[in-house]
Formats: structure tokens, C-alpha cells, sequence
């Protein structure tokens, strides 16, 4: 007598859009962002001048809102991603990409203040939402890295996720400890504020995309228990 055995398992065989999703919002947010640059040449100078410093710029409001909110989405999508994917205790990088996205969001609505003027309210939470999301979506990623060690369909992405998460959260100690001059003396003590943030700010971009790639291979490679063989086929086998 022949059985098939009920417990295997076998590649899930779903699929997951979220991967596209992010990636689309990525470049939603690329596309401002690069307009803006464009428009302030010879106006800022990208390497001392800050992103948030081309909100003076025509349009840069909106522009920057738009990026800012796309960056946001891609953050709930990929938020939703890990917990369909089979991630060990999602809970924890969830509520951090949960809460990037709404930073994302403060970012967008509430402006910088201009240059020599003195910060104010609406400033400050600008900044904080800003300093919070360069930190908490590497972060999150290194915890998606250390879970997808202990899991089969994530395994192999481990080592991408970790170097990923790796740069940006040193990057991002980087830019935020230079700020130290500016809130203790008031004058930046490293010249290339800008420069940096955009390379971060790209490198928070990577690791969305990075994270979200991981995530779809994932739900693809998810085991599902083998379907039980139904009594036409157990008759059959004796």
C-alpha cells in the first residue's frame, strides 16, 4: 500500500505586488526630488543646502510633499509585506515602517524654516519627523535581516538586507551626529550637510527596495502543507 504523506510542504507558489509597488513609489519620489535639483541650479548648492531647503524653491512645496508622501506609501506597502510573508515576530520592524510613513507624512506638511531665521514649531517637527525616518527604516530592516537568518524562504536574503541596513544606519549616525555643532554653537560643523543627506536619503530609498525585493522572494518561497490525498486516491493506492 502506497500513501502520500499529508505534512510535506511545497512552495507556496503566491505572489506579491508589493514589490512593484514600492519600487513605483520609489521612483515617485525620485522624480520630484530630481525636478527640484534641476530647478535650483545655480540658486542652492546641493552639497551645503539641504532637500528640505528647495521648499523656497517654485512648486517646491508640493514637489517635496509629493515625494515625501510616496516615500510613505512605499513604507505601509512594505509594512503589510512583512506579515505575509512569513517573517519571524513581524511586530516590531511593522511598527517602525508604520511609523516612518507618518513621519513621512509630518515631513510633507510641515515645512523647514528659512535659512537665518530662527527655527520655530512647525521647523522642529520637520526636522524631528525627518531625523526619525533616516533612523528607524534601517532599523527596521536590520530586524527583517537578523529574522530572515532563522526562516528558509528568507534565508537568502540576509546577507543584502544586513550590508544594506548596515550602510544607511551608519550614514544616517553620521548626519545626525554632524548636527550636534548646529544645535550646541549654531553653525554646522562639517560643510557638506547636503551632500550626506543625499546620500542617505538615497540609501533609505535602497533598502525600501532591498527590503520589499526580499519580501516578495519570500512570499514566493513560503512552504504551504502539501494538499491531503482525497479517498479516490487512497483507494487507488491499495
Amino acid at each position: 500500500m502506497t500513501t502520500n504523506g499529508g505534512a510535506g510542504h511545497e512552495p507556496g507558489g503566491t505572489t506579491w505586488a508589493g514589490e512593484t509597488a514600492v519600487v513605483t513609489c520609489v521612483i515617485a519620489a525620485v522624480l520630484p526630488l530630481g525636478l527640484l535639483h534641476v530647478n535650483g541650479i545655480g540658486v542652492l548648492d546641493p552639497l551645503e543646502r539641504t532637500i528640505s531647503d528647495y521648499v523656497f524653491l517654485t512648486g517646491g512645496y508640493a514637489l517635496l510633499g509629493i515625494a515625501a508622501v510616496a516615500l510613505a506609501v512605499a513604507s505601509l506597502v512594505l509594512a503589510s509585506g512583512l506579515r505575509r510573508a512569513t517573517l519571524p515576530d513581524p511586530g516590531p520592524p511593522t511598527a517602525l515602517m508604520v511609523s516612518a510613513a507618518a513621519a513621512l507624512v509630518l515631513v510633507a506638511a510641515f515645512p523647514t524654516h528659512h535659512p537665518g531665521t530662527t527655527p520655530g514649531l512647525v521647523s522642529t517637527v520637520h526636522r524631528a519627523a525627518g531625523g526619525w525616518v533616516v533612523v528607524v527604516v534601517p532599523l527596521a530592516c536590520w530586524m527583517v535581516a537578523r529574522r530572515a537568518r532563522t526562516t528558509v524562504a528568507w534565508a537568502a536574503a540576509a546577507p543584502t538586507l544586513t550590508w544594506s541596513a548596515g550602510g544607511a544606519g551608519a550614514v544616517s549616525a553620521f548626519f545626525l551626529m554632524s548636527h550636534l555643532p548646529i544645535v550646541i554653537g549654531g553653525s554646522p560643523g562639517f560643510p557638506l550637510l547636503g551632500g550626506v543627506q543625499r546620500v542617505l536619503y538615497s540609501l533609505v530609498m535602497l533598502v525600501l527596495v532591498a527590503t520589499a525585493r526580499a519580501t516578495r522572494l519570500a512570499v514566493e518561497r513560503a512552504p504551504i502543507p502539501a494538499s491531503l490525498p482525497s479517498a479516490v486516491e487512497l483507494r487507488g493506492a491499495t
